[in-house]
């Protein structure tokens, strides 16, 4: 989805601060997210799972995980394991610098808090620039996955996700029905029922989030 292109001009690691004409830019990723919500919470809640969908409710009723590394406040706990027992921090990051170990010659349990993961998992939330984590749907994505973060916020700094504007128009776009959702759950119903309150609010019915 997003390929940046390294010094080299490949595209093997995740470095570089350009990506290849293969990649997705922002607002396309921004606009299918919502094309798929749309159809999704009119038709389908309650028997399609969308993962993305399911860990934004999650963060909207304040459940302290999403489900998702990528939309968590920290991460480090999403290692990938090669077929000859290389341990690498993340399966986005399976590159020689994030190289745990082999659990052939040491065992997984030390190799995964092993000094060089704790951070790497942590610095999820401690880079963050000020620009993210003065979001009002920080709350949503938490910056989304380091990989992604590797252009310059409107005053300079860096650290910002290549994907911000469009996650950030995705949640703006999904506010409304997701509080409708976290009412519904709270008062012991089901998600599913929100299709039916909106088609009541298409007709013209009384619609508080909070209060289906």
């Amino acid at each position: 989805m997003v390929e940046r292109i390294n010094s080299d001009g490949l595209t093997i690691y995740q470095e570089g601060t350009t990506v290849s004409e293969r990649s997705v830019l922002p607002d396309q990723f921004g606009r299918f997210l919502r094309t798929v919500f749309d159809e999704w919470v009119r038709h389908d809640v309650g028997t399609v799972f969308v993962q993305t969908f399911e860990a934004t409710l999650r963060n909207w009723l304040h459940m302290g995980s999403s489900g998702m590394c990528v939309f968590n406040e920290t991460c480090g706990t999403g290692l990938a394991l090669e077929h000859n027992g290389d341990l690498f921090s993340c399966d986005h990051f399976v590159e020689p610098d994030y190289l745990l170990g082999n659990i052939r010659e040491r065992h997984m349990l030390e190799l995964v808090s092993a000094p060089q993961q704790v951070p790497f998992g942590l610095d999820k939330r401690d880079t963050l620039p000020r620009y993210t984590r003065e979001y009002d749907v920080r709350f949503a994505c938490h910056g989304e996955c380091p990989k992604n973060r590797f252009v310059e916020t409107p005053d300079g700094e860096g650290g910002l996700n290549y994907l911000c504007p469009g996650f950030k128009d995705f949640f703006h776009h999904v506010d409304f029905p997701m509080k409708l959702m976290g009412g519904l759950l709270r008062r012991g119903r089901e998600a599913r029922e929100v299709m039916a309150v909106l088609d009541r609010a298409d007709a013209g019915g009384r619609v508080t989030p909070g209060t289906p």
